[in-house]
């Protein structure tokens, strides 16, 4: 029973000191994501359309550059679905930049994002069709499991497109 105990405690304890092994590469990274987007307008505010508060399949592809485990700068192409209702369909998508901190806690790495976004989205309301664009702020949390090159990501990102827009993703990267 001691045995075991020292065991469990020594792996623990090895355990600790390897995870700065782990811990997120420097360099160039690269990485895809995959989730969902709600696209929210109150009316008369971008687009000229009625109230609209809708869901839709959202993706984005991006790449950085990791200076070190708690600094990097990240850019990336957002395509954030289109979400409809039986009268109003709205397509909004971007180029944003962003500059990311982040907490290494072993292989678990928590990070912040603060930057922009530059947008555009095309509109349908009962067959008329509008469209705006424009640089807004953008800004994110979430949580990267890093494996060296490799790491799976989940993140919660805001962009203030039309009133408000949110983008929930599971994504990797890897470092080159």
């Amino acid at each position: 029973m001691m045995n075991a105990r020292n065991t469990l405690a020594l792996s623990a304890i090895l355990a600790l000191c390897s995870a700065p092994a782990l811990a997120k590469d420097e360099g160039f990274y690269i990485g895809a994501s995959l989730g969902g987007a709600t696209v929210q307008q109150k009316g008369n505010d971008a687009i000229d359309f009625p109230e609209f508060d809708e869901s839709d399949f959202a993706w984005k592809i991006f790449a950085g550059y990791q200076f070190g485990p708690v600094l990097a700068i990240e850019g990336g192409y957002v395509d954030l679905g289109s979400p409809s209702t039986s009268r109003t369909e709205i397509d909004p998508y971007g180029l944003d930049v962003f500059v990311v901190g982040g907490i290494p806690l072993g292989p678990i790495r928590g990070f912040g994002k603060l930057g922009g976004i530059y947008w555009d989205a095309d509109g349908t309301f009962d067959g008329q069709s509008d469209s705006d664009d424009g640089f807004e702020l953008a800004a994110g949390v979430g949580l990267e499991f890093e494996l060296g090159s490799f790491a799976i990501r989940g993140e919660v990102e805001y962009f203030d497109i039309l009133d408000e827009t949110w983008m929930y993703t599971l994504g990797a990267t890897f470092t080159f």
